[in-house]
């Protein structure tokens, strides 16, 4: 990551962006085509108690909890610096300036991926179950038709790729929450493999444009609300 003079991180050079598209539409292709079936087929087997177990695993992939604490959060954390002086002022807009980061790459993702299940309509894995159908349904408007990409990976690939922007020493860890929230996914049977792969793909894609969007407009933000000049 390249150091930026204003708060807002700027991702990677955009070449980055396109290899990592590539890489995976290949892991998506590859995993339509021979992994989504019998995966997915494995875990229905494990019976009911796996599958809560997974469910669990998969809450932090929940876009609730980081709209309501950005949402809320950001501007609070914003209005409560204006009260105060120094090194307290500073470290508050740094905070809201986090918050409003965070809210504004779930929810743009979180629209997207919205849009795209819709529009793409792929059967869950419980069509394959009860009727071996592993089917497309563009334009559905019922939520078992919207298996591609899964939100819940969308939404932790967001959070995952905000998170190694503003803390990188610790991308292992965040790398790792993504991939079990993905991984709770498939393991309760709610999305096929491809789904979360393309889930994580979008999320981290997303934050990154946001946040690369934002440092580009960094100055004129900082005019208007009075961010500080710091990268945290």
């Amino acid at each position: 990551m390249t150091p930026h003079p204003w708060y807002w991180p700027r991702p990677a050079p955009i070449a980055r962006f396109w290899a990592a598209t590539a890489a995976a539409a290949v892991l998506v292709a590859i995993a339509a085509l021979w992994l989504d079936r019998p995966v997915a087929i494995w875990f229905q087997g494990q019976g009911e108690t796996s599958m809560r177990f997974f469910r669990r695993m998969s809450l932090p992939g929940d876009s609730v909890w980081y709209l309501v604490a950005g949402g809320i959060g950001a501007p609070l954390a914003y209005f409560l610096s204006r009260r105060l002086i120094d090194r307290a002022r500073e470290r508050c807009l740094l905070l809201s300036s986090r918050l409003a980061l965070l809210f504004l790459a779930v929810a743009a993702t979180g629209i997207v991926v919205d849009l795209l299940k819709i529009l793409i309509g792929r059967a869950r894995p419980r069509h394959l179950f009860q009727d071996g159908l592993m089917a497309l349904a563009p334009g559905s408007f019922t939520s078992s038709w919207w298996s591609f990409p899964s939100g819940h990976a969308t939404t932790v690939g967001t959070v995952a790729m905000t998170l190694i922007l503003l803390a990188p020493r610790l991308a292992w860890l965040w790398i790792l929450l993504a991939l079990a929230v993905a991984l709770g996914r498939v393991g309760a049977t709610a999305h096929f493999i491809s789904d979360t792969i393309a889930g994580l793909w979008l999320g981290a894609m997303g934050a990154t444009l946001v946040s690369w969007a934002l440092a580009r407009r960094a100055e004129a933000i900082e005019r208007r609300w009075g961010l500080p000049r710091c990268v945290g």
